[in-house]
């Protein structure tokens, strides 16, 4: 078995997502210097933000466990690592805005009928106005 140990003078950063296995949505970006301690108080709960320990908490009482994606390794400064986290932040709220059943599909013109996503949003819109 391999045992890791950070080591501060050569800290690197480490960006990662935190992901639920239910939906495929990303739920945090982060960065660290040491991702084994990131592992440690995620699948631990320790120290856990509370709405974030009931998120667990609920994912672990479904038969699920969070998932840990590694994003980007050995960034050299905590600058750096900050920019590459707002990048991959933007990147998953795209995505997540993207695929929400809100956003307005294009009608499907060869049979003749709406998304239904299209058509929820339709009905929203009719009782907002």
């Amino acid at each position: 078995m391999t045992h890791y140990t950070p080591h501060e003078e050569y800290a690197t950063y480490t960006v990662y997502a935190i992901e639920d296995p239910r939906y495929h949505e990303v739920r945090l970006v982060g960065y660290t210097c040491d991702i084994y301690e990131v592992c440690k108080r995620l699948y631990s709960i320790i120290d856990l933000a509370d709405d974030f320990c009931d998120w667990v908490n609920d994912l672990y009482d479904a038969g699920f466990a969070p998932a840990l994606h590694i994003l980007e390794v050995d960034i050299e400064d905590e600058a750096t690592a900050i920019e590459v986290k707002r990048y991959w932040t933007q990147h998953y709220k795209y995505i997540a805005q993207r695929d929400s059943p809100i956003v307005p599909m294009q009608d499907d013109l060869r049979k003749g009928r709406r998304y239904p996503h299209t058509e929820k949003l339709r009905r929203i819109k009719e009782r907002v106005h």
